[in-house]
């Protein structure tokens, strides 16, 4: 839902790049985009880093000015699609070997006949 206070400063943001306005939808959002995170990616430190780098790429892309009526909304939004992308590389990364997850493994040979008898006795 969006007040009158996110209208005041999403129009200061989108008009002057206010820095402070921008610092009022970190504080505001930051928490709950963080519980959000950790849902769909069961990791808190993973969750905090994606939420972080959000608002950092939003600030420096300037992407807030393509915000259309809620700014709750656009970063819910972005962080979902976000937090899928992540999921999906740990899925695709964790299908290389799923046994061991360090890469190939090795195939077991029989031992040469002379090493297979000393380790026997």
């Amino acid at each position: 839902m969006q007040t009158s206070e996110d209208t005041i400063m999403l129009s200061a943001l989108k008009q002057d790049n206010k820095l402070e306005a921008y610092r009022y939808f970190f504080l505001k959002y930051y928490k709950p985009l963080c519980l959000k995170a950790c849902q769909m990616l069961g990791n808190v430190e993973q969750a905090k880093e994606e939420v972080q780098q959000l608002f950092i790429e939003v600030w420096l892309d300037r992407t807030y000015r393509k915000i259309a009526h809620s700014p709750g909304g656009f970063f819910y939004q972005l962080l979902y699609e976000r937090c899928l992308s992540v999921k999906q590389q740990q899925v695709t990364t964790a299908t290389a070997c799923l046994p061991c997850k360090t890469g190939p493994a090795l195939i077991p040979k029989p031992l040469p006949h002379p090493l297979a008898v000393l380790l026997d006795s």
